[in-house]
């Protein structure tokens, strides 16, 4: 197996066990065990552990902003490029619920300098819907409410999409952020109430 590629496959395997068990239950001879070698062997291809979480965090957030900034960077209506930010986002979860675990809950494991990175790129993917939202605000679209809490709730729905979306079940990326959209750009109040 090349070098490249068994980094990789060190890489999957790790981001599946720290999906399934969590960063700090997975040890080393468990990744090693995955990919069929020693658990020394790792230590050619790394120099800790936590190199694998760091990667694995970097790789998600990657995913991510590449669904999304070309969206954020857009022009048109702020609501409809809303909905398919939520869309996308929901889509890199559906492609891979494990890194997508592993980017919004393990990366509170590393060390305080990569974990300060992770939160640095978490916050500029924050600022991609902020910026829609922003725009939406600015152009009357939505109305102007604390554009913090409504970023926090778009980030609440897509991010849980994690623990219950399945890419074998009855909607689609698209379905699923048409559904949040409709509730979260019409309230869920009737006319009457």
């Amino acid at each position: 197996m090349a070098r490249s590629r068994r980094k990789e496959a060190m890489l999957e395997a790790a981001i599946a066990l720290f999906s399934e068990k969590g960063y700090h239950a997975t040890t080393v001879r468990e990744i090693a065990q995955a990919v069929g070698i020693l658990p020394g062997s790792l230590y050619a291809h790394m120099a800790a552990k936590e190199d694998l979480l760091y990667e694995a965090v970097v790789q998600a957030w990657e995913r991510f902003r590449k669904a999304v900034a070309p969206i954020a960077e857009s022009k048109g209506h702020a609501g409809e490029r809303l909905r398919r930010a939520m869309a996308a986002h929901i889509r890199v979860v559906a492609e891979s619920p494990a890194a997508a675990t592993v980017f919004l809950h393990e990366w509170k494991a590393l060390s305080p300098d990569r974990r300060a990175r992770a939160v640095a790129h978490r916050e500029a993917y924050e600022e991609l819907l902020a910026r829609i939202i922003r725009d939406g605000v600015e152009s009357g679209v939505f109305r102007p409410l604390d554009q913090r809490f409504i970023r926090l709730l778009v980030l609440s729905a897509v991010n849980w999409a994690y623990q219950w979306y399945r890419p074998d079940g009855p909607l689609s990326p698209e379905q699923v952020a048409d559904r949040f959209y409709e509730v979260i750009s019409q309230g869920i109040l009737s006319g009457g109430a």
